[in-house]
C-alpha cells in the first residue's frame, strides 16, 4: 500500500521547469533541477529527479500491454547534457526481476500544443549471456513521453530564453 501512496503522490506532486533559449521552433529544451513526471502512450509512468550536474536518477513503471515487470516502480539513472536525455533501467528491483535491461536516448521538445514531450529511441537487451550462443540483436522502439501537470497546458508565454514554474 505504501508503494502505491508513493507512486500517486510522485505522479500527482507539483513540477518546475526551466526552458532554455531556443533559435527555432522545436530546438531541444532542458529541465530545472528537481522532479518530474512523464507518461507515455502505454501509459508507463517515468518520474526523474535531475540534480545541478544533470545527472538523473528516479523510476520507470512499466504499464505496457503484453510486456512484463508491468506495474512495478524499477530505479533508473541517466544525465541530461545540452537538451540530450538518456537514461537506462535494470529491470530487477528484488519484487519483481525481468532479465532484461532498456536504454533511452533523446531530447526534450515542445509541441505546438504548449506541452513538453521527450522524444527517444530505445534499445532492450537480455542480461542473461548464454554460453557458446552469439548474443540477441536488441530490440528497439521509440517512446514519446508527455510531461505531466494535471490537466493543464503550458501558458501561452512559453517562448525562448522564459521561465516556467507552474
Amino acid at each position: 500500500m505504501r508503494v502505491v501512496a508513493f507512486l500517486l503522490a510522485s505522479v500527482l506532486w507539483p513540477t518546475g521547469l526551466l526552458a532554455t533559449p531556443a533559435v527555432e521552433k522545436g530546438a531541444p529544451l532542458e529541465i530545472a533541477p528537481g522532479t518530474s513526471t512523464w507518461i507515455n502512450r502505454n501509459g508507463s509512468v517515468l518520474v526523474l529527479d535531475r540534480g545541478q550536474d544533470g545527472l538523473l536518477q528516479g523510476y520507470f513503471v512499466n504499464n505496457a500491454p503484453g510486456k512484463g515487470c508491468r506495474g512495478i516502480p524499477y530505479a533508473l539513472d541517466g544525465r541530461i547534457v545540452d537538451g540530450m536525455i538518456a537514461f537506462h533501467v535494470t529491470w530487477r528491483n528484488g519484487v519483481a526481476d525481468c532479465p532484461r535491461q532498456t536504454e533511452w536516448r533523446g531530447e526534450i521538445r515542445p509541441t505546438d500544443e504548449g506541452r513538453l514531450e521527450i522524444h527517444a529511441a530505445w534499445e532492450q537487451f537480455s542480461t542473461i549471456v548464454a554460453i557458446g550462443l552469439s548474443s540477441e540483436e536488441p530490440e528497439k522502439g521509440t517512446d514519446i513521453f508527455t510531461l505531466q501537470m494535471g490537466n493543464e497546458l503550458l501558458p501561452e508565454r512559453v517562448a525562448p530564453g522564459i521561465s516556467v514554474i507552474p
